[in-house]
């Protein structure tokens, strides 16, 4: 065989490059048309600079869907069985503040389930987002604190994404944007990491009222 004598991934490389491919722009789940209501703040004057996409978007990590979705992937992490996931991803729907939002959520965990299944096996349909990526991330015993931060980077980067394309941005400002939030993945990793259900809240009003206006917004390059 061709692989004959060569050396063993080590299991910290293998990792890296299953989240890696999991939360790659290529990963077919959609998430290049989400824009999580950016579309709608930007249209109305809310975020028009680099400095605003970054406050937009921290705010959204530590106060709404990214703290929230990352919780949720902790607890279907330690979820046991079947019902315990099914229990998540009902929750998880029902705190969705807009049916694009619950879109996003159900449609990229979908998507999410369709390919991994085709790719690595295993059952996660019928699972929104962050619940199927726990699901998965246990099934293959990959550390939970690095799912978390590597998700929540994934989270930040295709909402930056969307920015840069229409605010519009430049590229490098986009990646400026990313790297000032590095430290918030980690930290808001580790909190998800221990926090119970009874932790999960959301307090970003305008980006909740934004993912609800974009339903009849004029004109949409993006799907939320």
């Amino acid at each position: 065989m061709a692989t004959e004598g060569r050396m063993a991934m080590p299991t910290d490389a293998a990792h890296l490059h299953k989240l890696n491919a999991w939360f790659s722009p290529s990963y077919p789940v959609g998430a290049f048309s989400y824009s999580h209501g950016l579309e709608t703040a930007v249209s109305a004057g809310d975020v028009g600079s680099a400095d605003q996409l970054h406050d937009w978007l921290s705010d959204c990590l530590w106060f709404g869907a990214g703290r929230n979705d990352a919780i949720f992937l902790a607890h279907a992490y330690r979820a046991e069985d079947r019902s315990s996931l099914s229990d998540l991803a009902d929750f998880a729907v029902a705190l969705a503040p807009s049916a694009e939002r619950c879109l996003e959520t159900t449609a990229q965990g979908a998507a999410f389930a369709k390919v991994t299944a085709n790719i690595w096996g295993g059952d996660l349909g019928g699972l929104p987002y962050p619940v199927a990526v726990g699901a998965a991330a246990r099934a293959e015993a990959i550390p939970l604190d690095l799912t978390l931060s590597l998700y929540l980077h994934a989270f930040a980067a295709n909402i930056i994404a969307a920015g840069v394309r229409f605010i519009p941005l430049g590229q490098t400002d986009g990646q400026l944007v990313l790297a000032r939030l590095f430290p918030a993945f980690d930290a808001i990793a580790a909190e998800a990491a221990s926090a119970t259900l009874d932790d999960l809240g959301s307090a970003v009003f305008r980006a909740d009222l934004a993912s609800m206006q974009h339903e009849t917004l004029r004109t949409r390059i993006f799907r939320s």
